[in-house]
């Protein structure tokens, strides 16, 4: 498998009180563009092409926002679970967050994800997955489309620990427009107040005292807030999460052993 990644720029390492230990952290960027196919070499197995209905659009970065806008208004639910080799992880979306709420269901419900794999993994950072460079979903971004999401960042959602965001690219970006497949979970580490007031100032980020506290309780990747979109978080299986963040990987991340997941639209029944 190809193994192309474009992170950008390395962040300094952060280091303040109770920052934990140093270490750069690499921006969430999407794999790079060049190890897309293009459509004339995409061959579309027949089984892939079903799964795509013929009367949605080919999403394109025109089209997508208000399509996934009108789409998401017709759709409840905002609970999606995630199996894997260690557990399930069930993630809550946030309404108000409009765009990358409606786009992660609309993925789920095109069985995108179905499965998909977790190609990225940093201990006390992320997890990163959705943009495999196996030929079904590629087979699948071609037929459904290729597309960034128009930025939604606000201020209540932030990189705590258990946050699900989108990547982006760092490249000719200066919206700061999200991926439209490419997911994370922030696992993180804990903050102090001197590197999160740190982030503050070089940022111009104000944090209640709230978010103060959980970043100091529960860690995050505070750097990332501004940069990309937070649309969810993490309610039941950080356990799984942490269980995937160690698995042993190469010096690009990319993890040495496969770690396939499969996502479904789910219910509130798992909290009983």
């Amino acid at each position: 498998m190809n193994k192309v990644w474009f992170w950008g720029l390395a962040l300094g390492a952060m280091v303040g009180c109770g920052g934990g230990p140093e270490a750069p952290e690499t921006p969430v960027q999407e794999p790079a563009a060049p190890t897309e196919k293009t459509a004339a070499e995409v061959a579309v197995d027949e089984r892939v092409r079903r799964l795509v209905a013929s009367e949605f659009p080919t999403l394109t970065n025109e089209n997508a926002a208000d399509f996934l806008t009108e789409w998401g208004s017709t759709v409840e639910e905002d609970l999606v679970v995630m199996d894997t080799k260690h557990g399930r992880i069930f993630v809550e979306l946030f309404k108000d967050v409009p765009v990358h709420r409606a786009n992660f269901l609309y993925k789920v419900h095109r069985r995108y994800f179905d499965p998909a794999e977790f190609t990225r993994v940093v201990p006390d950072f992320v997890v990163q997955g959705g943009n495999s460079e196996e030929e079904r979903p590629q087979q699948l971004r071609f037929l459904i489309g290729q597309h960034t999401l128009p930025a939604e960042f606000d201020p209540e959602h932030i990189h705590t620990r258990g946050a699900l965001a989108m990547s982006r690219s760092y490249n000719d970006n200066p919206d700061k427009r999200s991926s439209g497949y490419d997911f994370y979970i922030v696992t993180g580490r804990k903050i102090g107040p001197q590197e999160l007031g740190k982030v503050q100032r070089d940022r111009g980020v104000n944090y209640t005292a709230a978010q103060a506290q959980a970043y100091a309780k529960e860690g995050g990747a505070p750097h990332l807030d501004g940069e990309h979109t937070v649309f969810g978080r993490v309610v039941e299986g950080m356990e799984v999460v942490d269980k995937l963040a160690a698995t042993p990987r190469d010096d690009s991340d990319w993890p040495l052993t496969r770690l396939e997941v499969r996502m479904d639209w789910a219910d509130d029944s798992f909290r009983n």
